[in-house]
């Protein structure tokens, strides 16, 4: 007879208990947030009921008045400058705000404090509340005031000054710094998103690239042992920081390359540095991932990315799309998210560190060092800087360069569609020279341009129509140098259209491409395969950036997307917009 099982046993009643508190060490902060976000709405719909009710009352008061049937309890408003506790009171039910302080004018509320869900209200002349430490401006908006970023990092990581103990920080190398999916430690800072990662023991602020801004090798076969000579380094420093704009705010460091042969490696402290260097950029630990979440933290973009800890001498750690920490031979080429430390005393200027589609001074991600609630005119070569936004004859682009001439280099922040909402796939062509007669290059200068451009003669007067696009052979294990090589290429074009290089930035995956304009989750579902102009040294093969963030070669019969880079002239103008995804340059 078979026996029916009627009860756990306690090792599934031990599971079951695990399961759920790990599905509450997640959930825990996402419902904080979403606590406070309703505490803060709440009172700023309280704040309007309570404004509206006086006014109401009052207006209801002088329409008595004037018939003579206002009563000896109703309040005459008219001969009032202001109205205590008790006759808001009468007006309507406060509920569990209270009104710090009031005046009434000509009819009206012209001044109202209010203490809400553990926050302060105050009414602006255009009608709407100030929070906290905001401000009214001189035309009635609420006006931003600017801060110190080091208030912003002690409140996502401190309580009481010391390093929360709630599950929602970790500690690392004497520093405290954020642990899980937070959404509301978003910051722009010269062209690209970063993430505030928390406070470094020298009380620096530690901020990380919400997306890979280029994908190289990590460095020369059989090297990942000596990460000072490495080309991330050497990229992230030489080519990434000096287009940095106001790069001065970041402090130089010493980072730590630690060899561990575990996935799961979480050290808190640095005992065998093979760095010797100090550098202004760098990358991750697979010790700060472990640390920070892992697959469920901020730090797991869906993308592949290079941390800068060894396994081996031959491989480095990286962080797989799916958010698993693996090992791969250095020489292969991964997605860098930047990892800088700035000053404290650097400002914040607008934003509250959220993301959506919409930026503004009191939305959006934190504006740092620099103002964003201005419209930007001028000629777009000294405006712009690399990672920001330009809307040109309709679409978006990201800025990549400038030449030493001013003209400045653009790609795509998306893919050529031929039918709207559908990516075209194409080969390369019958090998992988680029040229404008065959193949990708033909499309590119053709079907591509006219349809950038909306086959507009003054849209197509922008561009640099005979500009000079280089390829040189690369192979895995290659220095980026390599590839951006231009005194003795494999060879030189040509043409208005190209495509990016391996090695330049912006040669990954885009962060707004991956969140769907930040309009949504991060995925590498959101992006596509596309060729690169660099060949690979079988003339059969080219380098492409897979979705996922990476790139390799792949034989040039294979259909991969199109992201066009274009180069506009150097006397192009900005006629509005300032760089940012929401309000980008509009040329």
């Amino acid at each position: 007879m078979k026996k029916i099982k009627n009860a756990f046993t306690l090792i599934e009643l031990l599971a079951v208990i695990i399961i759920l508190a790990i599905v509450a060490l997640i959930a825990t902060p996402i419902i904080l947030d979403v606590v406070e976000d309703a505490r803060i709405s709440a009172g700023k719909s309280e704040s309007q009921m309570i404004l509206s009710g006086i006014n109401n009352y009052c207006a209801s008061s002088e329409m008595k008045k004037q018939m003579g049937t206002l009563g000896s309890d109703d309040i005459d408003c008219s001969i009032k400058t202001s109205f205590t506790e008790e006759e808001i009171g009468k007006m309507l039910n406060l509920g569990n705000a209270t009104v710090i302080s009031n005046s009434y004018s000509n009819g009206k509320v012209t001044g109202l404090v209010i203490e809400s869900n553990n926050h302060t209200f105050t009414l602006c002349s255009n009608g709407q509340f100030a929070m906290d430490d905001e401000e009214c401006g001189d035309d009635g908006d609420v006006a931003f005031v600017p801060f110190p970023i080091i208030e912003k990092a002690k409140e996502l990581v401190y309580e009481n000054d010391t390093c929360k103990t709630d599950g929602t920080t970790y500690q690392y190398m004497d520093g405290c710094y954020i642990k899980g999916n937070p959404n509301n430690n978003y910051i722009w800072y010269s062209g690209f998103l970063w993430r505030v990662m928390g406070i470094n023991a020298d009380g620096t602020v530690r901020l990380i690239t919400d997306e890979n801004v280029t994908a190289i090798p990590w460095g020369a076969e059989n090297t990942a042992q000596n990460w000072d000579e490495s080309y991330a380094i050497d990229w992230l420093n030489n080519y990434f920081y000096p287009r940095l704009r106001g790069n001065d705010v970041i402090v130089e460091q010493t980072w730590c390359s630690e060899t561990t042969t575990s996935s799961l490696s979480a050290r808190t402290t640095c005992l065998n540095n093979l760095s010797t260097e100090t550098a202004k950029v760098g990358l991750i630990t697979i010790d700060e991932y472990n640390l920070a979440g892992g697959s469920s933290s901020y730090l797991n973009i869906g993308q592949w990315q290079w941390t800068m800890t060894p396994y081996n001498s031959s491989s480095a750690w990286y962080v797989h799309y799916n958010g698993n920490a693996n090992s791969n031979a250095v020489s292969s080429a991964s997605g860098l998210r930047a990892v800088i430390n700035v000053n404290s005393n650097v400002t914040i200027t607008g934003g509250n560190g959220t993301l959506g589609a919409t930026w503004s001074s009191q939305s959006g991600p934190y504006i740092l060092n620099e103002d964003k609630n201005v419209e930007v005119t001028g000629k777009l070569n000294e405006k712009s800087t690399s990672g920001e936004y330009v809307l040109f004859a309709g679409k978006k682009y990201r800025v990549v360069d400038k030449d030493s001439t001013g003209n400045t280099k653009l790609i795509l922040d998306g893919y050529y569609e031929e039918t709207s909402g559908t990516i075209y796939n194409m080969s390369y062509g019958s090998n992988n020279t680029f040229s404008t007669t065959t193949g990708i290059g033909q499309k590119l200068n053709g079907d591509v341009l006219n349809w950038l451009t909306n086959n507009s003669e003054t849209e197509k007067a922008k561009l640099v129509s005979n500009y000079t696009w280089y390829q040189n052979n690369f192979d895995k294990g290659y220095d980026y140098k390599i590839s951006l090589k231009e005194d003795e290429p494999t060879r030189s074009i040509q043409a208005t259209v190209g495509l990016i290089r391996i090695g330049e930035m912006l040669s990954s995956q885009s962060s707004s491409i991956l969140t769907n304009g930040y309009n949504g989750t991060s995925s590498y579902n959101n992006a596509s395969d596309y060729w690169t102009m660099t060949p690979y040294t079988s003339s059969s093969f080219a380098w492409f950036v897979y979705d996922c963030g990476n790139a390799y070669y792949y034989d040039v019969s294979s259909t991969n997307g199109l992201r066009a880079v274009i180069v506009v002239n150097s006397d192009v103008t900005i006629t509005g917009g300032n760089g940012t995804w929401s309000s980008p340059y509009e040329i």
